[in-house]
């Protein structure tokens, strides 16, 4: 039985799904059957609740959801059956689904049984029954009675077949086939069976001549499309290839060098063309990114650079080493049931915690007491000199609102590339250019989140935000008030070189 849900209040109001499974999970975890948007429907539990089929009815599970589940605007205790047209609100003021239940398609009906028709038995003659005085035989009809005689075994009348290209059903081929029986026993009983071999051959084919040519059309169609499906990989493939040796070449030019200009120029006309690129590099990373908690509270993110080893930012380490070995490593969408136990934090011998105003590498790894299934693939040194400002970039981390140590379910973020430089905000030689400049919304939670490039390489780890100054008048007074900027920045990844051994 499907079960059709419409979205009539959040962020996804008027989405209608019909889902054809036994049990169906409500959430903001994005391996759900319905999911909520993680920003925007946050009274929603990551995994908030079921809708199961039990001995043919829905029934409805809250899965121990932090802010309930509304029945009919009623808080769910733990479970109740479904009625067609419920509504259910996730949360008081979450977002809302109405509920509907389609049943299964009947079945066919089965082929009739063919019997065949036997002989009327023998009628004996009985005398003329009185007749009324007006009655008289119609002229020329044959006399009213007569001797008995043996009835004529009945003949069916045969099917014609059904017009060419039309679906031809159980129901329908049986009835051809006791047609075409029939009929051949009354014209030729001696060649029964030759001719129902040929009459059967010409009713089937006659009927499935249509469904033969749309079959031929559409394994036409599939040949074309994978032809096309093939050509547009080979396009690819060769477009990334021209990308990344056009900004290995650029990378080599000095800035002041006039051949920039042209390569440049190519290169803002080549675009890989992957549409589903940011889900695919989602799903095949996200087991290798982790929360790191202590106290059933999570403070930051980390990732798989080996199996047992965690990559982070030194400050994540320097937080990690005050919770004096509590500190856990929960791996993403691993609803807590993955856990690791972190020992061995060690931070960039350039790194300089007690100095707030200067950046310094923020860069640490971690080790973890058991092993990663996923180690992600970090950019080579040439990969890393062709990032530049303009590229896309790619984030998974816990952005600290978001934050559930019981339940860890990583973010998604999609960002660009402002500029690369060095410690002091200025180009420098490509050994000083360790700082990534970018527009991702990242909050606390992300520290240590890897950053992607467009091939889905890690270039760097986030690490924070830069902070402005305003002067604003408030009560009268000229006031510097200091805000978060927009723009944030990371640590390339090559730096974790200095103590990856």
């Amino acid at each position: 039985m499907s079960l059709k849900i419409t979205h009539t209040f959040g962020h996804s109001a008027g989405v209608v799904q019909t889902i054809m499974k036994d049990v169906v999970r409500f959430g903001r975890a994005p391996d759900g059957d319905v999911v909520f948007n993680a920003d925007y429907d946050r009274d929603a539990s990551a995994n908030h609740a079921e809708a199961r089929l039990e001995g043919g009815r829905w029934i409805l599970v809250d899965l121990q959801s932090r802010n309930g589940t509304y029945l009919r605007g009623q808080r769910l205790a733990d479970r109740a059956p479904l009625a067609p047209g419920d509504e259910v609100t996730f949360g008081l003021k979450g977002p809302r689904v109405r509920l509907e239940f389609t049943a299964p398609a009947p079945r066919e009906a089965s082929a009739p049984q063919i019997v065949a028709a036997r002989p009327a038995a023998p009628v004996a003659a009985a005398p003329p029954p009185q007749r009324p005085a007006a009655y008289s035989a119609p002229v020329g009809a044959p006399p009213a009675y007569s001797a008995p005689v043996h009835a004529a075994p009945p003949r069916a009348v045969p099917v014609p077949a059904e017009p060419a290209g039309k679906r031809v059903g159980q129901r329908t081929m049986a009835v051809m086939i006791s047609s075409a029986v029939d009929a051949v026993r009354g014209r030729a009983p001696q060649h029964s069976a030759q001719e129902l071999n040929a009459h059967i051959d010409r009713q089937v084919d006659a009927a499935t001549a249509g469904q033969k040519r749309t079959t031929i059309f559409l394994a036409f169609l599939l040949v074309c499309a994978l032809l096309g499906l093939g050509g547009l990989i080979l396009w690819s493939s060769q477009s990334n290839e021209s990308i990344d040796k056009l900004r290995s070449d650029l990378a080599k030019l000095p800035p002041e060098d006039p051949r920039r200009k042209d390569i440049e120029g190519r290169l803002g006309t080549l675009h890989p063309s992957n549409a589903s690129f940011g889900r695919n590099l989602y799903d095949r990373s996200k087991k290798g990114v982790f929360m790191l908690a202590a106290g059933g509270e999570g403070f930051c993110t980390a990732f798989a650079v080996r199996p047992n080893v965690l990559a982070t930012n030194a400050h994540c380490v320097v937080a990690a080493r005050k919770h004096l070995g509590s500190v856990v490593a929960l791996e993403n969408e691993g609803r807590a049931q993955v856990s690791y136990g972190v020992s061995n934090m060690t931070t960039h011998p350039g790194y300089r915690d007690a100095d707030a105003n200067a950046l310094t590498p923020d860069v640490g790894i971690v080790t973890i007491s058991g092993k990663s299934s996923i180690v992600l693939d970090l950019a080579t040194r040439d990969e890393i000199a062709g990032s530049g400002a303009g590229d896309d970039v790619y984030m998974i981390g816990f952005p600290g609102r978001l934050m559930d140590a019981s339940n860890p379910a990583a973010t998604f973020l999609a960002a660009h590339i402002g500029r690369i430089t060095n410690a002091s905000g200025r180009p420098g030689a490509f050994a000083d250019n360790w700082l990534i400049q970018h527009d991702a919304p990242t909050t606390a939670g992300t520290s240590g989140s890897p950053i992607f490039n467009g091939r889905g390489k890690v270039i760097g780890i986030n690490a924070g935000g830069y902070l402005e100054g305003d002067d604003e008048t408030i009560a009268g007074k000229k006031t510097e008030v200091v805000k978060a900027s927009p723009y944030k920045f990371g640590m390339r990844i090559d730096l974790l070189d200095a103590i990856l051994r």
